[in-house]
């Protein structure tokens, strides 16, 4: 992988990871939808697992924190999925191992635990301990950390917004996903399900 080559970062959404036809139409989306020799770091949203929590989070009072740490387990466990899922792909449990998945000509998926205790730890500006938190945000914060040229989202619908502060509105984004992505200069989001969809850019 060529280490001037843009880095793009590809959410695929959690209702994606119960789809049988998710590896192919997934791999055939990186293959030709990115226009271009990139370097891609994929995150998996944490789908009926982060919802499991959240219902138990409903019934017994987790707590903020409680809850949001057992979320991100969640999405450490569906990322090995998509890596076991994804040809040519590997699970990373941190920003510093990117660079050798890109240069073993692999697509890194981001199990994302690790790096977010990072941030809280240092206090370095963390994202709020919060159910406003998904996926999503998460997906935007990594891309500012990584000073990525595109955010991807991977969605079973498609946009029906125009902006981001839109598509947090109508629920296809989360609440916190606006302020999360305020220094991001690319964000589009695909229906993944439709395999005519076209990437529709969000503005901030």
């Amino acid at each position: 992988m060529v280490e001037a080559a843009p880095i793009v970062v590809v959410k695929v959404g959690g209702s994606l990871l119960g789809w049988p036809s998710l590896a192919p139409r997934l791999e055939a989306f990186l293959d030709a939808g990115l226009g271009g020799p990139a370097r891609v770091v994929l995150i998996a949203g944490g789908g009926p697992l982060a919802d499991a929590i959240r219902s138990l989070d409903a019934a017994h009072g987790l707590g903020d924190e409680a809850a949001h740490r057992l979320a991100l387990g969640a999405m450490d466990l569906t990322a090995e999925l998509l890596a076991r899922l994804i040809a040519r792909s590997r699970c990373v449990r941190g920003l510093d191992g990117l660079s050798d998945a890109w240069r073993d000509g692999l697509r890194p998926v981001l199990a994302v635990r690790r790096h977010l205790e990072e941030v809280d730890e240092r206090g370095d500006d963390p994202l709020p301990l919060s159910w406003d938190v998904t996926s999503d945000a998460i997906a935007a914060r990594v891309a500012d950390r990584l000073g990525a040229d595109r955010l991807v989202l991977l969605k079973s619908r498609a946009a029906d917004a125009a902006t981001r502060a839109e598509a947090a509105a109508n629920g296809l984004v989360d609440p916190a996903f606006p302020a999360a992505s305020a220094r991001l200069a690319c964000v589009e989001v695909v229906s993944l399900r439709d395999v005519d969809a076209r990437p529709r850019r969000l503005a901030p």
